[in-house]
């Protein structure tokens, strides 16, 4: 499974390969430290061509699904009344506050497409809807 993600100080994407679920927690501390302006986003991409994005705000997060036929999907969880904005590689992304689930919730869900190799985002305790 490969990730990448946006090192602000470095202004330069970071790539790599995760080889286990267990991994993603600490991508997520790695990448919850370099906060620039905004919070940051991960992304994940499986073989088949489908993709995770977290994009992480303080202690909740959002998850972008996209299948390996072109389906998104987003988390949903959070309060209707905010706004959350994340840097996705340099361009700020605003998404409304109920896309959001606690960041804990996330990683699990990452983790486990990480080691399901890309068959879905969605886990019994975080169901996606498609967009």
């Amino acid at each position: 499974m490969r990730f990448r993600y946006f090192d602000p100080t470095q202004q330069s994407t970071v790539e790599g390969e995760l080889s286990a679920g267990a991994e993603v927690a600490e991508l997520v501390a790695l990448v919850t430290q370099l906060r620039g302006d905004c919070s940051p986003a991960l992304e994940l991409t499986g073989r088949d061509g489908s993709s995770l994005v977290l994009g992480i705000a303080n202690d909740r997060a959002v998850v972008l699904w996209t299948s390996a036929e072109g389906t998104t999907s987003h988390s949903i969880g959070g309060s209707p009344d905010e706004r959350v904005v994340f840097d996705y590689f340099g361009a700020f992304t605003q998404v409304p506050g109920n896309y959001t689930v606690s960041l804990a919730t996330a990683v699990v869900a990452a983790g486990s497409y990480v080691d399901g190799y890309g068959r879905s985002g969605a886990t019994p305790s975080l169901p996606l809807v498609i967009d």
